[in-house]
């Protein structure tokens, strides 16, 4: 139809077919328009929540691995601590065991003679043997600061070592003793269930700390930064049930706050000193530490005891995960239980580029492969 019968159509009220068809073809266009434009959306939606379900797949199978790696290396340890002995230097790993002279009293309380291969329980890192990318680093419960068997003495070294005023020291022992204790009378300068009432706080357990982040519900213990980044950035604090002090795995600021008259000086000559050779008993520690030590002897003990605090870090995604355990020998229905487990927030996880190659955490099936010339183990055939 030519444009002077369109206009024919218009003036004489005919073509009505044409005139709807005209505005038919001007409703399409928009519509189809928004119907590209909402199928597109819901493209971009779609393509939004599979490429998010994918990655939450991909950090949940990565979460499911590191889980059952550390599960494994946990059972690895359990098996280690619970068929290798130990002795000053360690866990005894290596094949060439000779027991202590029997008639020397100084060497058997040092365990066995040196099997060739050792593990350190002093919180240096080892990388697993069954999992290439996890680092383990085992602490020796007596070699760190027991919160559950501490004295006001200890605790007072303790806070002068994180430079706390002496006054707000002697306040909060006031308020652990408090908390731990089973009667209900408060310390001078201490807090039973009224004053923790008073404030909407959890009352006081009035019995021993399960973990050592269990002190941080303590009134004024929550307020000490300084002293749980030191421990979240490696192992200060435990609530081991063990008594005793190793100071062949203690850390400098367990050192100062375990042994009276202990520098900081003196314990980083300790440090020194038991790196070339640990301590078998008090008289070479003491000579080391330049200290007389004729209190408590039988506070002292140079073998690791039956609980540690095992750190567990994954090289690639730096997942960062602690927990204790408690070996149990004697018990009929559980040899050994895992205290408490925690993760480690993001910020305190260390950089991992001073790895000793040669430092490996072994299993089960090497550590009684003999040794070659050269010291290593040799390879089964």
């Amino acid at each position: 139809m030519s444009l002077a019968d369109a206009k024919y159509c218009d003036d004489h009220y005919g073509c009505v077919g044409y005139r709807r068809a005209a505005r038919a073809r001007g409703f399409i266009l928009p519509l189809t328009l928004w119907l590209i434009a909402i199928m597109g959306l819901l493209a971009a939606t779609l393509n939004v929540w599979v490429g998010k379900t994918v990655a939450n797949s991909l950090a949940l199978a990565q979460r499911t691995q590191l889980e059952l790696a550390q599960s494994n290396l946990r059972n690895e340890l359990v098996f280690l601590m619970g068929t290798r002995p130990t002795s000053f230097r360690g866990l005894e790993v290596g094949a060439k065991m000779a027991f202590a002279n029997i008639n020397d009293f100084n060497s058997v309380l040092a365990g066995p003679s040196d099997s060739g291969r050792y593990i350190k329980f002093d919180g240096r890192p080892y990388i697993s043997e069954s999992e290439p990318n996890m680092v383990v680093t085992v602490y020796d419960g007596t070699g760190l600061f027991n919160l559950n068997i501490a004295t006001p003495q200890n605790l007072r070294r303790m806070f002068t070592s994180f430079d706390i005023p002496e006054t707000q020291a002697n306040r909060l022992i006031d308020m652990l003793l408090d908390y731990v204790d089973e009667d209900d009378f408060t310390r001078l300068a201490g807090a039973e269930k009224t004053e923790y009432a008073r404030l909407g706080l959890l009352p006081p357990s009035n019995t021993f700390l399960l973990t050592p982040l269990e002190a941080q519900r303590i009134m004024g213990w929550d307020k000490l930064g300084a002293l749980w980044d030191s421990d979240m950035n490696s192992p200060l604090f435990t609530t081991c049930q063990t008594a005793g002090f190793n100071p062949n795995n203690a850390p400098v600021n367990a050192l100062v706050a375990n042994v009276r008259g202990m520098t900081r000086d003196k314990a980083d000559q300790v440090m020194e000193r038991r790196n070339d050779k640990p301590f078998r008993n008090s008289r070479e520690f003491a000579a080391a530490a330049d200290l007389l030590i004729a209190d408590e002897p039988f506070f002292y003990t140079f073998v690791p005891g039956n609980c540690v605090v095992v750190d567990m870090i994954d090289k690639i995604s730096g997942q960062h995960g602690r927990f204790s355990l408690t070996l149990e020998p004697v018990s009929q229905t559980r040899p050994w239980r895992i205290d408490y487990a925690i993760r480690i927030p993001a910020q305190y996880r260390a950089a991992l580029d001073h790895l000793d190659p040669e430092a490996v955490f072994p299993t089960p099936e090497s550590i009684d492969i003999p040794t070659g010339p050269d010291g290593k183990p040799l390879k089964l055939q």
